[in-house]
């Protein structure tokens, strides 16, 4: 026999098998890697939210962003990100407006996207009322605005996520203009393992025609909640990074200063409201997180990082 045809022989009868790669091996790092993005949320939402995000990046432990494009202060993220170089901005994907005093419409416009809007032309509090009324042509409309005006500020988009989790609530549509958008943008998509398990994997045909499969998947995303906030966030988050497993995780934090700014914003609201964001940007600011992140052997990347597997 040939070596050429007992080559071929071989192949044939050898069992193929596949090593698939993780998340963190393919960005070049080990298996056994924990890797982390702390994530500042709602930057353009205020002025103050915006200083102590930026601060957090340029002095702090923070990693990425994302903005609200609708919100009033927008245009200020595009100021700032000017000083940092490679600054991870994403699309905050907002679809609701949950402050009692401080209201927005939408970035389309609110006779473009009128399943958007209330009587007064403000977006809806939650997200259920945003599946309620507004089709899923007039979401995607919306978000395709927001990507677009912050690339008209200068912002070098990132990667989409979804601001009180609205594109993966009530209507399914809603997750197939995620997907279809991050692809078309060819940038990452927040979505982690429990999403994609719970809701992709079982519902293949909404995603036909897409090449969901090229979409990088992290394994948790980790949030304070008010439980956390009622037990101490400094406990919460020693408790989150000394328990980290081997993975890609993403570490969302809420930053602002306790002001009198960003008390006005949040007015009314018992979680998520100023001294809980200052209570975030101190913590991740501290060299005290610092010095935990390099015993735990944390390694922090970015969204843009993650974008190169795409």
């Amino acid at each position: 026999m040939k070596i050429s045809h007992f080559i071929c022989f071989l192949l044939v009868f050898i069992p193929i098998i596949n090593f698939a790669q993780s998340l963190q091996e393919k960005l070049g790092y080990a298996a056994e890697d924990k890797l982390l993005i702390i994530h500042g949320d709602d930057v353009g939402v205020s002025h103050s939210q915006n200083l102590a995000t930026f601060q957090a990046i340029q002095n702090g432990l923070v990693t990425s962003t994302s903005m609200m494009v609708p919100a009033a202060w927008s245009k200020e993220v595009a100021e700032l990100a000017k000083s940092i170089k490679n600054t991870d901005i994403g699309i905050h994907i907002t679809l609701t407006n949950e402050w009692l005093h401080y209201n927005w419409g939408p970035e389309a416009g609110k006779t473009d996207v009128p399943g958007l809007v209330n009587p007064l032309g403000h977006m809806f509090p939650s997200c259920a009322e945003v599946a309620q009324n507004a089709s899923p042509e007039q979401v995607e409309k919306e978000v395709r605005a927001q990507i677009e005006s912050a690339k008209a500020m200068g912002i070098e988009v990132t990667h989409l996520d979804s601001h009180m989790g609205c594109m993966f609530y009530g209507r399914p549509e809603y997750m197939r203009i995620y997907v279809k958008l991050a692809l078309e943008y060819n940038i990452p998509a927040m979505i982690n393992q429990e999403i994609y398990k719970g809701f992709i994997e079982p519902n293949p045909a909404l995603f036909e025609g897409l090449e969901i499969q090229k979409l990088p998947i992290i394994d948790q995303i980790i949030m304070a909640d008010e439980k956390a906030y009622a037990n101490g966030m400094e406990e919460f988050y020693t408790h989150a990074l000394k328990n980290l497993p081997a993975g890609v995780h993403v570490l969302l934090l809420h930053l602002a200063f306790d002001d009198a700014e960003m008390n006005a914003v949040t007015s009314g609201h018992d979680a998520f409201h100023a001294p809980w964001r200052q209570k975030d940007y101190d913590f991740f600011t501290s060299e005290q997180a610092k010095k935990l992140l390099e015993e735990q052997h944390i390694k922090l990347i970015t969204w843009r990082e993650i974008g190169k597997v795409l």
